[in-house]
């Protein structure tokens, strides 16, 4: 099959019904107005709702994309529309669609909203909170079931959906909407239209190993589904994106990044399939490296995200300075089926200097080494086919593993398989955050390079360029960085391009800078060790940032062995409330800079549940441990980024003064975690073992008291 088969085929748009309710209602008002779009648009799409924000709820001056798509299709396909504000009017013009409604719970067990939606797709019963019964009733339409009161937990709820509902389900879609209001990610419904159009399953199921039984219940479900398949929405508050995503792709699914992306049942039908697009690769003549200079690429993409295509790629597109100078952009290559007329606008406004080059992971977001051996090599495939459908050359190729890598994982088989299967194109790109030191790959059939900077909004970029072109003597010098994901990059950027140009640095779009890097190749102007690693360099990516992160590691310790020495219940609630999956994926002095800020991060949740207690104080652990390692290591100027090398040097470098028991006894838990988790009390020693060693590991590493160091690194984007 090709991958765009694992969506149904929507119906071609032919008019439109917008709609703008003039109403003050909350989020579950969407929920069953969206469901009730699905329904509509199962068979003649045509009803578009406007609610009238960018994506995830942004500040009011947000452009109206809804806005900006509907007047595109109108004028562009000359597709007419009508105009029915009114809901009670919409209601009545629908209610033969309506086969009852569903009501949930939003207090208790909000679970019950997931099971509802789901029933939608599958009984066109509407899903209906308490508080928007009013509606129904209003109409005559009749209650079919009531789920309040029903389920004793939100994973009672899970399970007895996959038992009753998946197998009615079209299980090549689950949908995963959180449920933990009011974090943004439960306040996110822009889906439902899609979810129930092609009666897919909705659910929230963290997959962290801190909810083993949720964990364990989403692989069981994942084991009855049709590969391949797609997982959209968003994680949920409670797991990280990185793990999220590394749990699908074992089982064949790629992600889709939906949320804050209405209107799916109308895209799809709006545009040619079929169309293919080309940019054309500059002449070999025109790409050739010179040995003295520096050569400087950009980046943005969270192409991977269907949110990004419908707010104008993250509210840069429309931006007067696009165009003033060579930038890349990634757009998602599905957007041939789920967004065909979005896709032809960006062709048709694209400039010169724009540069389009596949987002993560090729044809979706996933990481295609952990895919199962008899999907890879198809999922490469079908994305090189529709990276030339939409004209991009090149592609940002991501592989994370979050247990066991902190960045990038280093798996040679699995780049040369990527290598050759988009060896048409120039080069491969990965890395949202960047280092001179994270493995690049310039032998194999095109080169794959790990980002060595970012570049961010209210930051010296080009004092950041500069700067490592000096610290690093390498020439030429190639240096590929990607662009923060955020509006006002474009703004930032181009106030800094003449600094570079000044400084004779060359800014070249994605595929000139890799055909470049070819040529220099070829002519053996570079080695496989792109950057000579100098004691300035050094300094400035690992040893200031490391011995600077470990008086916040040793805080973070004792922060830990304070709660899993208290009362138990005072511990589960500092284990639900502080920030310590934030340290998962940032570094530390970004996620616990501000105490006050890191303790109450999540100050809404409630207090874990006693049966997932030793799990999240494990997870806790790990994480602080990990995160003391990756700073002494980096102290030394040892960058850290496999888990068993860097415990490896961690070893040799600490073990004179005894200070790895604790670490062994954490990562040998965490490496057995399958087999189930250490008792509390076990953990908690471990966790006090862990702060006293790292407050020696931090007069011993860190800086020294007169140091007032600034020179922290661009965030990862």
């Amino acid at each position: 099959m090709n991958i765009t088969d694992v969506f149904p085929t929507l119906p071609r748009v032919s008019h439109m019904l917008a709609c703008r309710p003039r109403v003050d209602e909350p989020v579950d008002f969407w929920i069953w107005l969206r469901s009730l779009q699905g329904l509509v648009n199962r068979d003649d799409a045509h009803l578009y709702l406007v609610r009238g924000a960018g994506a995830l709820g942004s500040d009011p001056q947000t452009p109206l994309y809804e806005e900006h798509w509907l007047n595109y299709y109108r004028e562009a396909f000359g597709i007419p529309v009508e105009e029915l504000n009114d809901v009670d009017t919409l209601i009545d013009r629908y209610r033969d669609a309506i086969d009852g409604y569903v009501l949930y719970d939003t207090d208790e067990v909000i679970q019950t909203q997931n099971l509802a939606i789901t029933l939608c797709g599958l009984d066109a019963t509407l899903p209906i909170a308490p508080d928007q019964e009013k509606w129904m009733t209003r109409h005559g339409i009749p209650r079919r079931d009531d789920l309040r009161g029903r389920f004793e937990s939100d994973l009672a709820a899970a399970e007895w959906a996959i038992d009753n509902l998946w197998p009615r389900c079209y299980r090549r879609l689950y949908a995963n909407l959180c449920v933990h209001r009011p974090s943004w990610y439960a306040l996110a419904h822009e889906l439902e239209d899609f979810i129930v159009c092609h009666r897919g399953m909705a659910l929230d199921l963290p997959l962290s190993r801190q909810t083993r039984r949720s964990l364990a219940l989403y692989r069981r479900m994942l084991e009855q589904a049709e590969r391949p398949g797609v997982q959209m929405n968003w994680h949920c508050v409670l797991d990280q994106e990185k793990e999220y995503v590394a749990e699908s792709a074992k089982q064949g699914f790629f992600n889709l990044c939906s949320v804050g992306s209405p209107n799916l049942t109308i895209h799809g039908g709006i545009g040619d399939p079929d169309a293919s697009y080309q940019q054309p690769l500059p002449s070999t003549d025109a790409c050739k490296a010179e040995a003295g200079k520096v050569y400087v690429c950009l980046y943005n993409s969270d192409g991977d995200a269907t949110w990004a295509m419908n707010n104008l790629h993250s509210g840069n597109w429309l931006v007067p300075q696009r165009g003033s100078f060579p930038f890349g952009w990634g757009f998602l290559p599905l957007m041939v089926k789920l967004m065909p007329g979005m896709l032809r606008y960006y062709w048709e406004t694209k400039h010169e200097n724009d540069c389009f080059w596949g987002p993560s992971s090729g044809a979706a977001y996933t990481y295609s080494h952990l895919w199962p051996g008899e999907h890879v090599q198809w999922y490469l495939n079908e994305s090189r086919r529709l990276l030339d459908q939409t004209g991009q050359n090149g592609c940002n190729m991501v592989n994370w593993f979050l247990q066991d890598w902190w960045r990038e994982v280093d798996d040679t088989p699995a780049v040369r398989r990527e290598q050759e299967a988009m060896k048409s194109g120039p080069g491969l790109v990965c890395g949202l955050g960047g280092s001179p030191y994270a493995k690049s790959y310039l032998d194999g059939p095109i080169p794959k390079l790990h980002s060595v900077h970012i570049a961010n909004v209210g930051r010296d970029n080009a004092g950041d360029i500069i700067r490592f072109a000096e610290e690093c003597p390498t020439r030429p010098l190639f240096m590929f960085l990607f662009a923060q994901i955020a509006e006002g990059i474009w703004e930032q950027l181009d106030s800094e391009v003449d600094r570079l140009t000044d400084a004779g640095i060359e800014l070249v779009g994605m595929d000139t800078f890799f055909l470049k890097l070819q040529d220099a190749i070829r002519g053996g102007l570079v080695s496989d060790e792109l950057y000579e690693k100098t004691d300035a360099l050094s300094e400035t990516w690992l040893r200031a940032p490391g011995r600077n992160r470990l008086p916040y590691c040793a805080k973070l310790a004792q922060e830990l062995a304070h709660a899993a020495a208290g009362d138990p219940k005072q511990c589960r609630a500092i284990l639900a409330r502080a920030g310590w999956i934030d340290l998962v994926s940032r570094e530390i002095e970004h996620a616990a800079g501000d105490r006050d800020t890191f303790m109450t991060a999540y100050q809404w949740r409630s207090p874990v549940d006693p049966v997932d207690e030793a799990d999240t104080l494990l997870y806790v652990a790990f994480t602080v441990a990990w995160t003391v390692v990756r700073s002494v290591l980096e102290s030394q100027g040892i960058y850290a980024n496999d888990r068993f090398s860097a415990i490896d040097a961690f070893r040799s470098i600490a073990a004179e003064t005894g200070e790895t028991d604790p670490f062994d006894r954490i990562f040998a838990a965490w490496d057995d975690w399958e087999a189930g988790p250490p008792r509390v009390d076990e953990t908690a020693a471990w966790c006090r073992a862990l702060a006293e060693t790292t407050d020696r590991l931090c007069e011993r590493f860190g800086p020294d008291s007169d140091e007032g160091f600034q020179g922290w690194l661009p965030r990862p984007i």
